[in-house]
């Protein structure tokens, strides 16, 4: 189904509608308030909206040098922060360090510590051993002179002068062996 094709040049001629007509007169006015509308509008509307649209698009510069000098400044902060963070732990590990070197150094001067008491200890028991050993050999040569005076009187049946007793004292140490009781 095809529709007819229709003139608008027809229907405007055929209509009885004053708006579709044209008329010189209307055409005019709405020039005329066409342009005074357009010159108030200019004037009261268009003038305000730029403005406020300058002021906006100038708050909005501002505000993206203001993010990119903020979004600097933190970029500064944050190298500051690592080179710092670096730093403390550049401190930290030499700290760690430097502890366990006088640990160390302490151990040592504790051990040597002990070596050298243990040295003394061992000195002091060597003479104590040494001056225990003469006083037992003076013990020991002490009741052997007993021993001997004992044995010589029983011997001579009678009692020797203190120049005789000593004078067999001596001979009889001279003839006995007392290196092997040292």
């Amino acid at each position: 189904m095809a529709l007819p094709l229709i003139d608008i040049q027809q229907i405007i001629a055929s209509s009885d509608n004053p708006l579709l007509s044209p008329q010189p007169g209307l055409m005019i006015w709405t020039l005329v308030m066409f342009l005074i509308t357009l010159f108030i509008l200019k004037r009261y509307v268009f003038g305000p909206v730029a403005e406020f649209l300058e002021a906006r698009r100038a708050k909005i510069a501002e505000d993206l040098n203001q993010a990119e000098s903020s979004r600097a400044e933190s970029e500064r902060l944050v190298g500051e922060y690592n080179s710092r963070l670096e730093e403390a732990r550049r401190e930290s590990d030499e700290l760690r360090e430097r502890g366990r070197k006088d640990g160390e150094r302490q151990g040592s001067e504790i051990v040597s510590a002990a070596q050298e008491q243990r040295e003394r200890v061992l000195a002091d028991a060597d003479e104590r051993i040494a001056a225990q050993t003469r006083e037992a050999s003076s013990q020991i040569r002490d009741d052997v002179v007993d021993l001997t005076m004992m044995a010589a009187e029983k011997v001579t049946r009678r009692t020797l002068s203190d120049d005789e007793h000593r004078r067999l004292i001596e001979e009889a140490l001279a003839e006995a062996d007392l290196s092997k009781l040292k």
